[in-house]
């Protein structure tokens, strides 16, 4: 565009010498050689310029489009701030509601767990006054039978102590040995029966054996058979008490399983036994869908031994007992606990599980 405004100016100045040399056809065609690059160069200068502003009226039309979309950007990221602010202020809110309510349930599990450890003591207070009654019962008539036994000797001694009967005894006497003779039968018959048979109910129970048993032969048996008294009541080992309760738990019989275990606890309260026995306690009676109790035999496990291996076991037992009373929330903090206090082992793994059913 330069050169030919250029060249126009140069056409132009040349002008008056071209006139003096050049015809006039010359100049006419100069002239219209003139008016040619003019509309070439006006028609340049209007494509151009026109070309331009539509480029730059486009341009700033999207400038203005690309401005609006910001614009619009810059109010969603507002509007996303301010919800993610609300969010937050929600999350904080529902995190302290559930603390409250999660410290609200564990109160009033430990709650409920006092109570049945309450009830569960009054239970063993009343089946310890029960027993106890039962054995001085027991003692009571064991000492009457005593006493009617002795009675019974003693009338059975002074029966024997009648003429007639001494008569019969000094006669078999004479037929065990073969040394008596007639005359000492005589003599014997004479004498007064209190002289002849008050010595048997004091120092033997048969008067016809002076000479063949001694008065201690009595005094011998009733030690002996108070030394034999204690061997058949004598309790087993604690691990056969806990093996013959492990068969008859295996076997279905639930109770007695129960009251075996409960005595290889008594017998050995610190043995290697004594808490799988009292676990197996707890079992029996979730078996037998006595789950408030069975909760209270898991606790004492619980509370009393913490890090024993069989602790997680008895606190998911515990919230299952739970989830079959239709205590569900307990349940879940139960399983949560198990989670986050024992998350390595099995016991966690079963745990999620159950949270994820509930």
């Amino acid at each position: 565009m330069n050169k030919s405004l250029i060249t126009l100016l140069v056409l132009l100045s040349l002008t008056p010498f071209l006139v003096q040399c050049a015809t006039q056809e010359e100049v006419k065609t100069l002239s219209y050689q003139l008016r040619a690059v003019n509309k070439k160069l006006e028609d340049m200068q209007a494509n151009t310029v026109g070309d331009m502003q539509k480029k730059q009226a486009s341009s700033s039309g999207q400038l203005n489009e690309m401005q609006q979309e910001i614009l619009a950007l810059k109010s969603e990221l507002e509007a996303t701030a301010v919800t993610n602010r609300q969010l937050q202020e929600k999350n904080k809110g529902l995190e302290s509601s559930l603390h409250e309510i999660v410290n609200k349930q564990s109160s009033e599990t430990d709650i409920k767990i006092t109570q049945l450890n309450e009830q569960l003591k009054q239970q063993q207070d009343s089946v310890a006054t029960l027993q106890s009654a039962r054995t001085q019962e027991a003692e009571r008539k064991a000492s009457a039978a005593a006493e009617a036994a002795e009675a019974a000797r003693l009338k059975a001694k002074t029966a024997g102590a009648a003429p007639g009967v001494a008569h019969f005894q000094a006669d078999r006497k004479k037929q065990i040995k073969g040394q008596a003779a007639p005359a000492e039968m005589k003599k014997e018959t004479s004498t007064p029966p209190a002289t002849v048979h008050a010595p048997p109910p004091v120092t033997e129970p048969v008067s016809a054996d002076e000479a063949s048993a001694t008065p201690v032969a009595p005094t011998k048996q009733a030690p002996k058979k108070e030394q034999e008294q204690p061997t058949p009541a004598a309790a087993a080992p604690t691990d056969e008490l806990f093996n013959q309760a492990q068969k008859k738990y295996e076997a279905g019989n639930y109770q007695n399983a129960y009251e075996t275990f409960e005595s290889s606890i008594n017998k050995n309260t610190n043995g290697p036994n004594a808490i799988q026995a009292r676990y197996m306690m707890g079992e029996c009676l979730y078996q037998q869908k006595e789950y408030d109790q069975a909760i209270l035999q898991y606790q004492k496990i619980i509370s009393s031994q913490p890090k024993h291996p069989k602790t997680p076991a008895a606190l998911l037992k515990q919230a299952m007992a739970f989830e079959q009373l239709s205590d569900k929330d307990t349940a879940k903090i139960l399983y949560q606990k198990i989670i986050t206090s024992y998350g390595s082992s099995p016991e966690a793994q079963q745990a999620k599980s159950k949270l994820s059913s509930l």
